[in-house]
């Protein structure tokens, strides 16, 4: 276990980083657990803060995306990134909404003020991409957030050449047939609004 969090009286909610869930418990006399929110993009839990609405903000370790932000349906809603948060260990809200973060890297505390406009926030991300290794060799995953039910992927070559194509819904596994060629790919995503994002991959 590795956060704990409290929204009133009644409930305790706690952190499994082997699980990727957030787990509530009724108090006092705790003697059951009830799965709250699992955490479908790979959190790797560090800390968590839950709002008032039962939203859930995680501190995780990605270096690149180290808050994130569940619903009780577990689809991630918002991010912060790390140009605005480079280290996120221990996180927790106050009773006014700002949303603090200890970063033991570099010895600070941040208080992030929700009301404000913060990159990836409310229904128009920007999708995000990253791969589980790059370069790689034989195959790799691609992992994305801020998609959509209707998000593509088409994966070209250095000389533009399309060669995949699939929908994506959240994870998709490029180089299965094992006759990729050595070079340079770009994996593109698009959600059904528009946006979209690109991946540069190598291939040893």
């Amino acid at each position: 276990m590795t956060g704990l969090a409290a929204k009133d009286a009644n409930y305790l909610y706690v952190s499994s980083r082997n699980q990727n869930t957030t787990y509530r418990y009724t108090a006092p006399g705790i003697t059951s657990r009830y799965a709250y929110i699992y955490y479908t993009a790979g959190s790797q839990t560090r800390d968590i803060a839950i709002t008032p609405e039962g939203n859930i903000w995680v501190a995780t370790d990605w270096a690149s995306i180290p808050l994130r932000f569940y619903n009780t349906n577990d689809v991630m809603i918002d991010y912060i990134l790390s140009d605005l948060v480079p280290y996120a260990c221990g996180v927790t809200m106050d009773e006014s909404g700002y949303l603090w973060v200890s970063d033991t890297e570099n010895d600070c505390i941040y208080k992030i003020d929700l009301t404000e406009s913060i990159e990836g926030s409310g229904e128009n991300i920007t999708p995000y991409l990253q791969a589980s290794s790059n370069p790689f060799a034989g195959q790799v995953t691609i992992t994305g957030i801020g998609l959509d039910s209707q998000a593509t992927i088409n994966i070209y070559d250095i000389r533009g050449n399309l060669v995949s194509s699939d929908n994506f819904s959240g994870s998709y596994v490029f180089g299965e047939s094992g006759d990729l060629l050595q070079g340079v790919y770009f994996a593109r995503v698009s959600n059904g609004s528009g946006s979209a994002s690109v991946l540069k991959l190598m291939c040893l």
